[in-house]
C-alpha cells in the first residue's frame, strides 16, 4: 500500500485556480489584456490604473455579459484616453485589435452612459504634433506644427471645430501649414495619416476658405489675428439656403406678373388685328361667312368629307373619260364629212343630257301641277308666314 492515500493530480493551476471565484479570474484576465494593450499604446502606469478601474466598474454592473472581453477593454482604454486628453483615436484600438470602430464605438458610448462617465470632445490640437511626425517634415517639424496650431486655433474661434471630427481639422491646418512652408504634401498623403475621407478634408478647407482670416497673406496671418468671429459654417449655410428660397420666390412671382402682362398684350393685339383686318362686303361676306362655317365644321366632317372628295374626283375621271370618246366618234364624223376648210379640228361641245338620258321628266309628267299652284295660291293669302 504503497500510494494507497495519494489521488490523482490535474495540474498545478487547476489547484491555483480552485478556490478561486469567477469575478476574480474575470478581473485578473481584464487586467492583463489592459496592461498588453496600453503598453502599445504607450500609455502610463496612471492612465493604466484608471482604465483597470473603469473595467471594474463595468464587471460590478454586469455590464461584460454578453459582450466580448476584448471590446469592453478597449472601451475602457479610450474612455480613459477621452478623460485624460491623450492623442489617441479609436481608430487605433481598432487597428490594434482588428475590430470594426463601429462596435467599439457603440460599447464606449454604453460604457460612458452606465457608469455615468462625461467624455469630453478631444482637443484637436494634441493631434498636431503625432500627425507632423508622421509627415516627416523633418527639421521644419516644429515650425509646421506651431503654424497648423495657430490655423487650428483660429478654426476654432470661427466654430469651425464643434460637431467636426478633430483628425479631419487636423489634417486641414497640417495641409494648409505645410504648403505655408514650401512643403509639397498631396492631399492623398495627408489622408493616409489622418485617417478621413477626402470629402471630409476637402470641406474643411472650403469652409476656410469662407472665413475671412484665409483672404490674408502669410506674412498678415502671422501677424495680425482678427478680433472678430465668423458665424458657425453650418448656420452660414442655413442663411445661403433662405436667401436662395427666398429669391426663387420672388422669381417666380416676377415670371407670373411677366406671364400675366404678356397674356394681356397678346389678347389686345389679337383684338387690334381683328378691328383692322378688312370686312368683306356684299356677296363676298356670305363667302366668308360660309368659309367660317366649313373651318368649323371641317373638324367634325373631316373623315366624311374626304370620302366625298375621293368620289367626286371618280367621277370626273369617268365623265371625262366618255366626252372624250365622243369627241372622238364627232371629229371622225366631220372628217368623213370634208371637215372644216382651214383643216383645223372645232371644238365640239358635250351632248345635252336629253340626247343621253332621254327626255327629262317635267311636271305635267308627273302629275303635280296642281299641287304647285295650290302653294302658291297659299303663300299670297298669307304673306305674313
Amino acid at each position: 500500500l504503497i500510494g494507497a492515500g495519494k489521488t490523482p493530480t490535474l495540474g498545478g493551476g487547476f489547484h491555483a485556480n480552485l478556490g478561486k471565484e469567477s469575478r476574480a479570474q474575470t478581473l485578473q484576465n481584464g487586467k492583463r489584456q489592459i496592461h498588453h494593450l496600453g503598453n502599445q499604446l504607450q500609455l502610463n502606469q496612471h492612465c493604466l490604473d484608471t482604465a483597470f478601474n473603469f473595467f471594474k466598474m463595468a464587471v460590478s454592473k454586469h455590464l461584460t455579459r454578453g459582450r466580448k472581453m476584448t471590446h469592453v477593454i478597449a472601451a475602457c482604454l479610450y474612455l480613459v484616453c477621452r478623460t485624460e486628453g491623450t492623442p489617441h483615436m479609436l481608430l487605433d484600438l481598432s487597428d490594434l485589435l482588428q475590430v470594426n470602430v463601429y462596435v467599439l464605438g457603440k460599447t464606449f458610448l454604453l460604457l460612458a452612459r452606465e457608469l455615468c462617465i462625461n467624455a469630453p470632445a478631444i482637443d484637436p490640437c494634441l493631434y498636431i504634433p503625432r500627425f507632423a511626425h508622421m509627415l516627416e517634415f523633418g527639421d521644419k517639424s516644429h515650425e509646421v506644427s506651431m503654424t497648423a496650431l495657430r490655423l487650428l486655433q483660429r478654426m476654432k474661434r470661427d466654430w469651425m471645430h464643434t460637431g467636426r471630427r478633430p483628425s479631419g481639422l487636423c489634417g486641414a491646418a497640417l495641409l494648409v501649414a505645410a504648403r505655408m512652408h514650401d512643403f509639397r504634401r498631396t492631399v492623398k498623403e495627408v489622408i493616409r495619416v489622418v485617417k478621413v475621407c477626402e470629402s471630409t478634408l476637402r470641406k474643411r478647407l472650403t469652409e476656410f476658405e469662407d472665413t475671412p482670416t484665409s483672404q490674408l497673406t502669410i506674412d498678415e496671418f502671422m501677424k495680425i489675428d482678427l478680433e472678430e468671429e465668423c458665424d458657425p459654417p453650418s448656420f452660414t449655410a442655413g442663411q445661403r439656403k433662405l436667401k436662395i428660397q427666398q429669391l426663387e420666390k420672388a422669381l417666380s412671382k416676377k415670371l407670373e406678373d411677366f406671364e400675366g402682362e404678356i397674356s394681356s398684350y397678346q389678347d389686345e393685339i389679337e383684338i387690334e388685328l381683328e378691328n383692322s383686318r378688312p370686312k368683306a362686303k356684299g356677296v363676298f361676306a356670305n363667302f366668308t361667312k360660309d368659309d367660317s362655317i366649313e373651318d368649323n365644321t371641317s373638324s367634325v366632317l373631316g373623315e366624311e368629307e374626304a370620302e366625298d372628295e375621293e368620289l367626286e374626283a371618280a367621277a370626273n375621271h369617268l365623265n371625262k373619260d366618255f366626252c372624250n370618246e365622243l369627241h372622238e366618234k364627232d371629229g371622225v364624223k366631220r372628217n368623213e364629212d370634208g371637215g372644216c376648210k382651214n383643216g383645223n379640228q372645232t371644238f365640239v361641245r358635250p351632248p345635252a343630257l336629253e340626247s343621253l338620258l332621254g327626255p327629262l321628266p317635267t311636271a305635267a309628267s308627273l302629275g303635280i301641277t296642281e299641287s304647285i299652284k295650290e302653294c302658291i295660291s297659299t303663300k299670297d293669302q298669307e304673306p305674313g308666314e
